[in-house]
């Protein structure tokens, strides 16, 4: 019978465990995929190069109030225009499975994005990365609604085309 030190087990545990969780982030952002799940698109860093970033000022749902943040990252548009998965409506979920429907037209006309850095810093789960929907509240009155603050999920894992 092989003896392995307690010690050990938990050392290979914790690495596989790391290893896991690192190659996951690097894999992707989140994922886009169909209702009946026939396509997965995986939002990669390659992806948002590919769809390009936009960079702008604006209050932060669920942050410190009036002061602005300066986001970055590509118009949620543009993401599902390069995945190809075009829907009335879709639905978002974080990492801590909460669910909300965001309608098709909020990333057509609001200009949400899928924010990856806040402040010049690349967002992690810790600080509701890796991708954040943040829509530019500063910009449009309209958007500091409730209903708005609401789709601005923030450690998003999938957006599902309804």
């Amino acid at each position: 019978m092989l003896y392995i030190p307690k010690s050990l087990v938990a050392t290979i545990a914790i690495g596989l465990t790391l290893t896991c969780s690192s190659a996951h982030a690097a894999d992707s952002y989140f994922t886009i995929r169909s209702a009946d799940g026939s396509k997965t698109v995986a939002i990669t860093a390659e992806a948002i190069e590919k769809a390009g970033s936009v960079t702008f000022k604006t209050t932060l749902p669920g942050t410190d109030g009036e002061e602005l943040h300066e986001v970055r990252g590509p118009l949620m548009q543009s993401l599902l225009e390069q995945a190809g998965l075009e829907a009335e409506e879709y639905t978002a979920v974080a990492l801590d499975n909460y669910e909300i429907d965001v309608p098709a037209e909020d990333f057509k006309t609001h200009g949400a994005i899928a924010a990856v850095e806040v402040d010049g810093k690349p967002l992690t789960v810790r600080d509701k990365g890796p991708a954040w929907i943040v829509y530019p509240r500063s910009d449009n009155p309209d958007l500091t609604d409730p209903i708005y603050e609401s789709r601005s999920v923030w450690q998003l894992k999938e957006l599902v085309a309804k």
